[in-house]
């Protein structure tokens, strides 16, 4: 039970690194940089999870192979696969869902949307997403060497 809630601490690692591989086709360990959490109770709610792999790492996505971009995300998690940044201007308006600046929100969780979007709109990341009823946004970036991961749902 500690294990599926993430409790143990170990357990989001593994969490992390199952969806990872699931998302981009490779298997990587990465470390917690930041995570933020808020639910609602009709079932609304954010979640952001920004973390942090190796070198060794981040040198594959400076330059992925082919099945990247073909293949990945599967199409049953994203609308849009991998595609390099900055995002299209079409696809602008999915990045500011994503990355909102609620009525008080202070501090951390600020700082670290305004960089989500600059790793967005600049050249050298990659990004793929999910829009529907939920809205699923990924961001890889080898310069950073993060990996984002957020879901919003309305």
């Amino acid at each position: 039970m500690t294990w599926e809630l993430q409790i143990f601490p170990l357990s989001k690692n593994f969490y992390i690194k199952k969806q990872t591989t699931l998302l981009t086709g490779k298997s990587f360990w990465s470390w917690k940089e930041f995570n933020y959490n808020e639910l609602g109770v009709r079932g609304e709610g954010y979640t952001l999870y920004i973390y942090k792999f190796n070198q060794e790492t981040a040198e594959y996505f400076e330059n992925p192979d082919s099945t990247f971009f073909t293949e990945y995300p599967p199409e049953s998690n994203s609308k849009i696969r991998w595609t390099p940044t900055p995002v299209k201007s079409e696809e602008i308006e999915i990045l500011e869902f994503v990355t909102p600046v609620y009525c008080g929100w202070k501090g951390e969780i600020v700082t670290r949307q305004d960089f989500i979007r600059k790793i967005a709109t600049s050249k050298g990341a990659y990004y793929a997403y999910r829009h529907g009823g939920s809205t699923d946004f990924y961001l890889v970036s080898p310069k950073n060497r993060l990996v984002i991961l957020i879901n919003h749902n309305m």
